[in-house]
């Protein structure tokens, strides 16, 4: 698989791997109708998980961005086919820090802090 761009530091050192929905050690939103994929990179130690979810023509993509091993934010794509991630398939979008359902600002600031900072700790 080809390593993409980090978000965070910039190097192209992001690898994608799927997740299996019998592997030990998947998170519980895996199940058989499920497809996942774990982007993590090798320089700053960024990572998200993405999850794909068609349950009777709704599709729905779930981004939980993780610090350490606790789930800091999380966002879902609510989309109108389950072909293409695109802005005209979303219908909406949810965002949520830890638990609380948040704005799409506070979101994105907190994102935007979070990569400030793994960038922080790989220049020094």
């Amino acid at each position: 698989m080809d390593r993409l761009q980090c978000k965070a530091c910039g190097s192209h050192s992001m690898l994608p791997m799927e997740l299996e929905p019998d592997e030990p050690d998947a998170i519980d939103l895996l199940t058989d109708d499920h497809e996942a994929r774990f982007y993590t990179c090798h320089v700053c130690g960024d990572n998200w998980l993405s999850v794909r979810r068609v349950e009777e023509g709704d599709c729905k993509i779930t981004f939980v961005h993780q610090m350490g091993l606790q789930p800091l934010l999380k966002r879902t794509a609510h989309m109108t086919t389950p072909i293409l991630l695109q802005e005209e398939t979303v219908e909406r979008w949810d965002y949520f820090v830890g638990d609380d359902e948040v704005g799409e600002n506070r979101w994105r600031d907190t994102l935007s802090d979070r990569r400030q900072t793994l960038r922080s700790i790989c220049s020094n």
